[in-house]
């Protein structure tokens, strides 16, 4: 079974642990943003791999377990990272299911507008899908977010939007050890092998 179904399934397992695990007073939540992710160029043995985009997006959904002040927010979101080109002409389409399990702090959780900052370790499985670059990725890596966001409960008291911004600094390795692709050996240098980024998200719970 190649990587990429592994950790999807992985993804979904712990997807659906998180779901069954659920109190029946958590809120459920919806998220999507922009991820502008710093990724450097990694060297082949015939030149370097360049790194085209610098702005990815993301989506996924959560829950909320906690009416107080401190609240636990575990969530899955996919994640589009962009596209490496190597010299030889092939290209590597980027991705990643990330599973935060988001620990938060409200500094007025009574209040129709809160303030909330926000701290997470993150498991990450990243894909880059078919193809050459199936075994250019660790299965599993692990990084560390930072964030804050503004709670803002809509007339009514249905929906509670919460734009937020966040910084994901990697932990572990994300690229994989030397590895070779159409014959051409990829030996990422020690700064491009994890990923870091800053990222804006707008999240809506119910």
């Amino acid at each position: 079974m190649k990587i990429h179904q592994l950790a999807t399934g992985s993804a979904a397992a712990l997807a659906f642990a998180l779901i069954s695990a659920v109190p029946a007073q958590a809120q459920f939540g919806i998220g999507a943003g922009l991820n502008f992710n710093d990724l450097d160029d990694v060297d082949t043995s015939s030149g370097s791999a360049t790194f085209d985009e610098s702005t990815g997006y993301h989506f996924g959904l959560f829950v909320n377990i906690g009416s107080g002040p401190v609240s636990l927010r575990p969530g899955v979101f996919y994640h589009r990272t962009g596209t490496y080109d190597f010299p030889a002409g092939e290209e590597l389409d980027l991705s990643a299911i990330e599973v935060p399990i988001d620990i938060r702090l409200d500094f007025a959780p009574d209040s129709p507008v809160s303030v909330y900052v926000l701290g997470a370790p993150v498991i990450t499985f990243p894909s880059a899908g078919e193809g050459d670059f199936k075994d250019a990725f660790e299965n599993i890596a692990l990084s560390a977010d930072i964030g804050a966001g503004i709670a803002l409960e809509l007339p009514g008291g249905g929906l509670t939007l919460m734009p937020e911004l966040r910084y994901s600094a990697g932990i572990t390795d994300y690229w994989s050890d030397d590895f070779s692709v159409g014959g051409v050996t990829v030996s990422p240098i020690d700064a491009a092998r994890r990923v870091s980024k800053w990222m804006v998200r707008l999240n809506v719970m119910f």
